[in-house]
């Protein structure tokens, strides 16, 4: 391009002449005058990728950590053997140039300036070479088409659609209510069968249990009563045992002698007719006890069914409440499904006529 300068020979170090070989190591890193020397300075294309100048620093301060490690680690020479007596080592030097010593090494300042770097121009907007001829007509109005006669399929396509649409909207709609009425409707069925089938189920478990517990309860009746018969029967046989032997041994004793008649007397008059009323006053008390729970248990029996039948009855009430309920409820939908329809029905109409008109 024209009027753009451009350098073509890369930067390269200002050499000096006068710059000492070895350099002091009081002077640090800031003996470097020129910037060419400073890490700082990025050399090369400015478009190109950026150096790490943290990365290159640390690169040249670990090399020259090196060099100096390098430099003051000590040369292996061979050992000088010890003077003789009398004599000693003087150091010489041995190397074929001398080199001049300096308190501060020579120092000139050299300075350089590059051109500014001129931007790129902005790039010029395309524009396409025109190819053809041009030509023009007229076209006058009503030539192509009449705008309101055109127009009029296309809006009548557009407001039929749009209606149907809006009805298919409706339509959906109205059937999702239905839908979700239905679905309240089923769920309340359900959970009304529901609850009747779980009181169901716990009255016949509660009628299932009182039965058991009262067979139950007969059986250790008849357990009780066999035992006290049992008992009754024992108590009899032994008596009339003893009744038979008891004359005997004392037919016998008397005979021996060794039982006198007051002891008899004592016994017959005394104890025997005790034993009697014992087992008399027993005997009553058990018929008694057997009455009472005979009668407990006919007053229970009698109590439960009326209990029962006054749940049935009951639930029999709460049934053709809920029934009649439920007519009364579908009565009601069924006359507001039927003035939405016929309210529908009139609007439809009277867009009609609208339309007509």
């Amino acid at each position: 391009m024209e009027g753009q300068y451009t350098f073509q020979s890369a930067p390269r170090a200002v050499r000096n002449t006068n710059r000492k070989k070895y350099r002091d190591d009081d002077m640090g890193e800031s003996g470097a005058g020129n910037i060419m020397f400073d890490p700082r300075v990025i050399r090369g294309n400015t478009y190109a990728m950026p150096v790490p100048v943290r990365q290159m620093q640390m690169t040249q301060k670990m090399g020259r950590n090196t060099r100096k490690k390098r430099l003051s680690k000590p040369i292996p020479r061979s050992s000088t053997p010890e003077p003789v007596p009398g004599r000693k080592h003087t150091e010489a030097q041995t190397d074929n140039f001398l080199e001049e010593l300096h308190d501060k090494p020579y120092e000139a300042e050299i300075s350089t300036q590059t051109d500014h770097l001129l931007d790129y121009p902005t790039a010029p907007l395309f524009k396409p070479k025109p190819s053809g001829v041009s030509k023009a007509t007229e076209i006058l109005p009503g030539d192509l088409f009449d705008f309101d006669l055109e127009v009029e399929p296309i809006l009548e396509v557009l407001i039929g659609k749009s209606l149907d649409h809006a009805l298919m909207e409706v339509l959906e709609e109205e059937e999702l209510k239905e839908l979700k009425q239905h679905k309240a409707d089923f769920e309340q069925k359900r959970n009304t069968r529901l609850a009747e089938v779980q009181r169901l189920e716990a009255a016949e478990k509660r009628r299932v249990e009182e039965k058991e517990r009262r067979i139950k309860q007969g059986k250790d009746f008849e357990e009780k009563q066999k035992a006290a018969a049992e008992k009754a029967k024992a108590r009899l046989l032994a008596k009339q045992l003893l009744a038979g032997a008891e004359d005997v041994v004392f037919v016998n004793l008397e005979k021996e002698g060794k039982i006198e008649e007051p002891i008899r007397k004592q016994v017959v008059e005394g104890f025997l007719p005790w034993i009697m009323e014992q087992t008399r006053s027993r005997l009553q008390n058990s018929a008694a006890a057997r009455q009472t729970i005979t009668a407990l248990m006919k007053d229970a029996f009698v109590k439960i069914n009326e209990e029962v039948k006054q749940q049935e009855e009951a639930d029999r009430i709460a049934a053709e409440q809920e029934a009649k309920r439920l007519a009364e409820e579908k009565l009601a939908r069924e006359k507001a499904e039927a003035e939405a329809k016929a309210k529908a029905e009139a609007e439809a109409k009277a867009k009609a006529e609208e339309e007509e008109g």
